[in-house]
């Protein structure tokens, strides 16, 4: 096994090789994929890079794996990789896609790494070995091709061949992206396991957030090319940095508006909001900030508090007992998690408050948390 150091990493693609006449040059200027990235991945952690489409989580990933050209410095342990090329880097990469060689069987697709370095007679050994591993069910897909297989069982395949040469670091692109999601149920935690098993490193990339957190020990938040906060699932969505992290994690996100200082309390919406002492010291008066409440932190009140607002939509979740309420104040979207009784309808009414201590503030014009 071994730790990842990234340490101020860049990395630009040309937008076009020729400008478009009549067209702004701005479609020339070099794209900035990834911006001064630095990470640290502990030896036999799992670290999840989580992010949206365009983030620049895949790049990452391909740079760790040697596959793209960089600046800055990435190390594996002490090892400066800049000059190692990918096939000695001691990796195994997942695809979203499985990349599984169609002419071979599945016994064939594991143990293609050995028989190209001249090492056949590992083979049988390997693949039993990996196959016990994988558990109930494998060894039946050994004999078949990928063509015969469904998409979850290409996906074992693809992640039996990479633990199958033993490797440093394990590294995941989106690999359950393809699958539906009783197939991405069962395949994520198949491959959680085996990672927590063998205490193999590893990168795991996607957009999912429920992913994210089942596959990572921490969770590394990519936005614009940037790393923007890293820890466990819990400490970014109950701390988050930024107003970013803040909108993407949970499901639905946090409730963002503007506020500003008033009294003791915060204005905002129409309705004024209590303030700790603590948070009243962090801003200065008529300070204008950007606000965020969890939608299951925004509660119901028997009597006026900070605003009331009229019921627009409720989304009911029943596996989760829970119903969602989405209200349209002044213009800003507001959705309050609540348990499933008493049951809201649309079109009522509801006071509506929070807690203090529950109250995220943020710089308006840096995003940053204050």
């Amino acid at each position: 096994m071994s730790s990842i150091r990234i340490v101020n990493l860049h990395k630009t693609f040309a937008r076009a090789s020729t400008p478009v006449p009549g067209l702004s040059t701005a479609s020339a200027v070099p794209a900035h994929a990834l911006n001064g990235i630095n990470l640290d991945v502990r030896d036999g952690e799992s670290m999840t890079i989580l992010g949206s489409s365009g983030s620049g989580k895949s790049t990452l990933l391909r740079c760790v794996a040697g596959l793209e050209d960089y600046e800055g410095d990435i190390f594996y342990g002490e090892q400066n990789m800049r000059d190692v090329p990918p096939k000695d880097r001691g990796i195994g990469i997942v695809f979203q896609n499985f990349a599984l060689y169609p002419n071979f069987e599945s016994k064939g697709n594991l143990g293609f790494f050995f028989k190209l370095r001249k090492r056949e007679a590992e083979i049988d050994e390997r693949v039993k070995l990996t196959s016990e591993i994988m558990g109930i069910g494998f060894d039946a897909l050994l004999a078949r091709k990928p063509g015969t297989l469904s998409g979850g069982q290409k996906q074992r395949v693809a992640v039996a061949r990479a633990i199958c040469r033993d490797p440093k670091l394990l590294l995941f692109d989106e690999p359950l992206s393809s699958l539906d999601a009783q197939l991405r149920m069962n395949t994520r935690i198949e491959i959680r396991r085996l990672i927590t098993r063998f205490g193999i490193t590893t990168l795991y990339v996607t957009h999912d957030q429920v992913e994210g957190a089942i596959m990572g020990d921490r969770i590394a938040i990519m936005d614009a090319g940037r790393v923007l906060q890293v820890g466990d699932y819990r400490e970014l969505y109950d701390q988050p940095a930024n107003t970013f992290v803040a909108g993407f994690l949970g499901a639905p996100a946090a409730n963002l508006f503007d506020g500003v200082i008033e009294g003791d309390g915060l204005r905002a919406l129409g309705g004024l909001l209590p303030l700790s002492p603590s948070q009243h010291h962090s801003i200065t008066a008529s300070q204008p900030v950007t606000l965020g409440i969890r939608p299951e932190h925004l509660k119901p009140s028997p009597n006026p508090a900070w605003i009331t607002a009229q019921i627009d939509i409720v989304e009911r979740l029943p596996s989760e007992r829970a119903q969602l309420c989405y209200f349209d104040v002044k213009g800003q979207r507001l959705v309050m998690r609540a348990p499933q009784e008493p049951v809201w309808e649309a079109g009522q009414m509801v006071n509506l408050s929070a807690v203090a201590q529950h109250v995220l503030m943020f710089d308006k014009v840096t995003g940053q948390r204050v």
